[in-house]
């Protein structure tokens, strides 16, 4: 038994800072090249990793880009190249990172085909160097619309329009469309157009050559993510592509292809995760409403059952079933729900969730006026009954296929989290920790700057001739900046004393038991990664002891 208060930890979003030198070593390393720096892609893989006491590790920030300017692929390279492997569990790349420098570059024309398709050269060098060590990649897919600029605003719409029309028309034959799409070919700028078809048919030639490295066993997992898409678009021309090459090599059931972008790279840990401790946890979805299943989310073109499927099963998980009984519960707010199905979904969940069933959220919803983040009438009954911090995972942001791609991996490694520390009590309070500063973490993010925070500061913003959409300069980026910090920092202090500070959580391995007491949150940094208000970045650690 572990006695006294005197043994101390700290978890850091970031790097781990012991408190005493007998801390065991993390239980494995995971290299991760992320889609570009922002926290949903790399921050969040980071803390998912620690539920499960994984180190992930990441090429340097300035070797990652920062929005419109690229990162540096072959920067990227060498640094890969140069590093130790011998203790390295798997490694997880993007593509378009590799090939482009990210994913706002994906979209631009820069890097011309030839190059792109060459530094795909380095999965074969590795490959042929490191023959032990798992590769898993993911490849995006080209989005309708072209990235929100304020140098593009008048124009990026209409554009989206035009790819939307270039493929509905022809499928659809509605002539009041294709007097639309004639219009629309009369206005956009040729080169703006040809820019976007440039990038577009680049980005198709990769994706292809990715899944010949998937065929050669070069890449031992390959996911292709479908980005902000629509019903119809150019982008159903390029999955048809995709579709009958992957026929053609007998690759269909090994290589998804579904809504999502940003969430890849923790699909992808939670898989490399769980292949490595050969573990799969089963999942039962529990809808909000039997209609849900059925609705295309807002940026999708699959059916959200499809989505929640796919996400399971890149994830390493699996449906439960009559042989196989859920390890975790998945609850799904999604649209369509009646306030009727509501009050029975929410109902539902509060008595799993106090009868000790694990049960993560992914809250979908989405309802004005945010259109992204928390549903608020979730947050109020999750503050009623208390039930924040005892939750296996929550998401809700931006799109259906984001927050369950969040959510789900989240889940998977806490259900998994026991058997990965439970050799020893300060790993599996050090895992105890992460689980608890990733679910505030989401619950700052997704509920208190998304729904509150976020939404004042775009009030704001719209009152004069800025869109929020637009990349800030200057003086703008400075005020919103502040801002921002201004009015998250009391919010998130006061959430956590509400909720989290104080809190005791049992923790047991090697034969000792001991309960692991929440204590305080320091080093609080909040600031905008990008020039937006898209996202934010939030860190902070999270002081904890031990108790009896």
């Amino acid at each position: 038994m572990i006695r006294g208060a005197s043994f101390l930890l700290v978890l850091c979003l970031w790097s781990w800072s012991p408190g005493v030198a007998a801390v065991p070593p993390a239980s494995g390393e995971i290299l991760l090249v992320p889609i570009d720096d922002r926290p949903a892609v790399a921050q969040f893989a980071v803390m998912i990793g620690a539920i499960a006491d994984q180190e992930v590790r990441m090429p340097p920030a300035e070797l990652l880009g920062r929005f419109t300017r690229p990162g540096d692929p072959e920067g990227i390279d060498r640094w890969l190249r140069a590093q130790d492997y011998r203790k390295v569990d798997a490694v997880i790349l993007s593509a378009d990172m590799l090939a482009y420098g990210g994913l706002i570059a994906s979209r631009s024309p820069r890097v011309p085909a030839e190059k792109a398709l060459e530094r795909l050269a380095f999965f074969r060098w590795f490959r042929k160097s490191h023959p032990r060590v798992p590769v898993y990649a993911f490849s995006v897919l080209m989005r309708v619309a072209p990235t929100a600029e304020a140098s593009n605003r008048s124009w990026r719409e209409p554009l989206a329009r035009w790819a939307e029309l270039k493929d509905r028309v022809p499928k659809t034959g509605d002539q009041r469309l294709a007097a639309e799409l004639a219009d629309l070919e009369q206005k956009l700028d040729p080169a703006v157009t040809a820019d976007y078809l440039s990038a577009r048919r680049r980005d198709l030639q990769v994706n292809l050559a990715m899944l010949e490295l998937r065929k050669d066993k070069i890449i031992d997992s390959l996911i292709l993510l479908q980005d902000d898409a629509r019903e119809f678009g150019l982008h159903r021309q390029d999955q048809e592509e995709i579709r009958a090459r992957l026929r053609e090599l007998q690759l269909e059931s090994a290589v998804p292809i579904y809504n999502g972008a940003d969430e890849g790279s923790l699909s992808l840990l939670s898989r490399a995760v769980l292949e490595k401790y050969r573990r799969v946890p089963r999942v039962m979805p529990v809808y909000s409403s039997t209609k849900s299943r059925e609705v295309i989310a807002p940026f999708e073109d699959q059916p959200l059952q499809y989505t929640v499927e796919h996400q399971i099963l890149s994830s390493g998980a699996r449906l439960a079933d009559e042989s196989h009984p859920a390890d975790y519960l998945l609850y799904i707010n999604a649209p369509r729900t009646s306030d009727a199905e509501f009050s029975d979904f929410t109902r539902r969940l509060t008595a799993d969730v106090r009868q000790g069933k694990p049960v993560a959220i992914a809250d979908i919803l989405f309802p004005p006026p945010h259109y992204s983040g928390a549903d608020e009438r979730l947050i109020r009954v999750l503050e009623k009954e208390g039930l924040f911090d005892r939750l296996a995972a929550y998401a809700g942001w931006n799109t259906a296929g984001n927050a369950l791609g969040t959510a789900i991996p989240q889940a998977n490694l806490r259900i998994l989290s026991a058997a990965v520390t439970g050799d020893s009590p300060e790993k599996a309070m050090r895992a105890q920790a992460a689980q608890i500063a990733f679910l505030l973490h989401r619950f700052c993010g997704d509920y208190i700057y998304h729904d509150v925070v976020r939404f004042e500061i775009n009030q704001e913003l719209r009152k004069g001739s800025t869109d929020p959409t637009d990349e800030f300069t200057g003086d703008l980026y400075r005020r919103i900046n502040r801002r921002t910090e201004e009015q998250l920092r009391p919010r998130i202090e006061e959430f956590f004393r509400r909720h989290f500070r104080g809190r005791s959580y049992p923790v047991a391995a090697a034969g000792a038991s001991a309960a692991m007491i929440i204590r305080d949150l320091t080093d609080l940094r909040i600031r905008l990664p990008w020039p937006r208000t898209f996202e934010v970045t939030v860190e902070y650690k999270v002081n904890y002891s031990l108790g009896n």
